[in-house]
């Protein structure tokens, strides 16, 4: 049974920061906030994020390979370790609503409770477009994955599937295509869309196989994928292959955050530390505008960011803070 976290410790009515997200960019924002002897809350539907879905990570630092669930443990054992010293976690909540302004800001969750603080770290992340075919949700983790570029080295000699015709899909393919034995291109529209030279290098490939018009319909298999169904102009027909990658785009998660600025894309603008357009409101990870979606980005991303808001909070005059540990 997973270790429970510190929720029922005599909460404060005003957090230094609130934290909305717990995956890798909100677990080190937690970590490096408390650790400036800040009180934290942690708001989040479940600990791991994005992260938490991934197979085999062998590219973050520390471990030679663990996989996306074993991460996620270790980030709740962390959480933890913190307990009675400055850090509450509310687990199995998504915030609704973020409202305010420098100093007070208002958090409001789906439980319909509302939590107050000094600052706001959103680190809640992205969420990937699915398919919504049969088999996705089953064997998602299992050969269903939506970042090629962090699985692309289990798919060596392998056969796989692309999903998408886009920026995205073709970054994948060009991430797969160095290592798998074949890439099939699954596109709905009559063309791929694109970077021009990102095109040339994928199309240009022998091992890519580009199906315009065609669509997926079911991904197959027993214990993990071995197929998908797609129709292929008119026609049903079944690929074998040991993976599908599906690359059809993401939705930042910030659809309670309606007062910070957001690119064209849905990310919201920050600067090189993390804040945004509104003061005392600071963002990381995936869900803010810097490029580079990885596991130990956004893990730094949320380190520097907690050491920013300690930067922010300790220009507040004290009376106005609930930092018991300043003086």
């Amino acid at each position: 049974m997973d270790p429970q976290l510190p929720l029922s410790h005599d909460t404060p009515q005003l957090f230094d920061t609130i934290v909305i997200g717990a995956g890798p960019a909100g677990i080190a924002a937690a970590i490096y906030a408390v650790r400036k002897n800040l009180k934290v809350l942690v708001l989040t539907k479940d600990i791991g994020g994005q992260a938490a879905l991934s197979g085999d990570i062998e590219n973050y630092p520390g471990f030679t390979v663990i996989t996306g669930e074993q991460l996620a443990k270790q980030f709740r054992l962390e959480l933890v370790n913190f307990e009675d010293n400055g850090l509450w976690v509310k687990e199995g909540v998504e915030v609704i609503d973020l409202s305010g302004a420098d100093p007070k800001f208002s958090v409001k969750t789906s439980d319909e409770k509302v939590y107050f603080g000094m600052t706001v770290i959103i680190a809640s992340g992205r969420i990937p477009r699915k398919l919504n075919i049969p088999g996705e949700d089953k064997f998602w983790g299992k050969g269903v994955a939506t970042c090629a570029t962090c699985d692309a080295p289990f798919y060596k000699d392998k056969d796989v599937v692309i999903v998408g015709g886009g920026n995205s899909a073709l970054d994948g393919a060009f991430s797969l295509l160095k290592v798998a034995r074949s890439v099939t291109l699954i596109n709905n529209t009559d063309s791929l869309r694109g970077d021009e030279i990102l095109l040339k290098n994928v199309t240009n490939s022998p091992k890519v196989k580009v199906l315009n018009n065609s669509q997926a319909l079911e991904i197959l298999g027993d214990q993990a994928v071995g197929g998908i169904k797609i129709m292929n102009h008119g026609k049903e027909e079944i690929l074998p292959v040991s993976g599908v990658f599906v690359e059809i785009g993401w939705t930042p998660s910030s659809a309670f955050d309606k007062i910070t600025n957001k690119n064209d894309t849905g990310e919201i603008e920050v600067d090189e530390y993390g804040a945004t357009s509104v003061p005392g409101i600071y963002a990381a990870g995936d869900v803010n505008s810097i490029w580079g979606e990885q596991i130990v980005i956004a893990a730094g991303e949320g380190a520097k960011t907690a050491l920013r808001v300690a930067e922010h909070i300790s220009k507040v005059p004290h009376q106005a803070t609930s930092n018991v540990h300043e003086g």
